[in-house]
């Protein structure tokens, strides 16, 4: 086996072998891929197993430094997982999302980009959806 030292020829190279067959499962390369993943969100608009979306809260209760740096910290942690593509739209700026999400007039919008809980289906009296009919949380229960 050869050293290399500063009066050697270089060469490149390695004394390992591998000759025992790969191990690497191949038929999930697809499914591993960021990139796939990206595109397969951008048409079904769902999230891969285990990825939490976003989650908006009420701050009214932090009275003090520490707890304000570190809802910060979390708000600005949460904006940085969102896709490149949500961030890029606002300018890769956690306020400007922030002033979006808290307009109530953009609540279709988030739906669209996967970031508010969808619109409950509205039911008709048959129970089959109907264009006509009152929302779900809309119809009073009789007794």
């Amino acid at each position: 086996m050869d050293f290399q030292h500063a009066y050697s020829s270089s060469f490149r190279g390695s004394d390992l072998e591998c000759k025992d067959p790969s191990l690497t499962q191949q038929q999930f390369a697809e499914d591993a891929d960021i990139n796939v993943m990206l595109e397969r969100f951008k048409v079904t608009g769902h999230l891969p197993q285990g990825v939490i979306p976003p989650s908006y809260g009420d701050f009214t209760g932090i009275s003090d430094y520490r707890s304000a740096a570190e809802a910060v910290r979390r708000a600005n942690d949460s904006f940085s997982d969102l896709p490149a593509t949500v961030r890029a739209r606002f300018q890769n700026s956690p306020q400007q999302f922030l002033e979006f999400c808290s307009d109530p007039g953009n609540v279709d919008e988030l739906r669209k980009l996967s970031l508010a809980v969808p619109a409950k289906p509205v039911v008709g009296v048959s129970g089959a959806s109907a264009p006509d009919a009152k929302p779900v949380d809309d119809v009073k229960k009789s007794s």
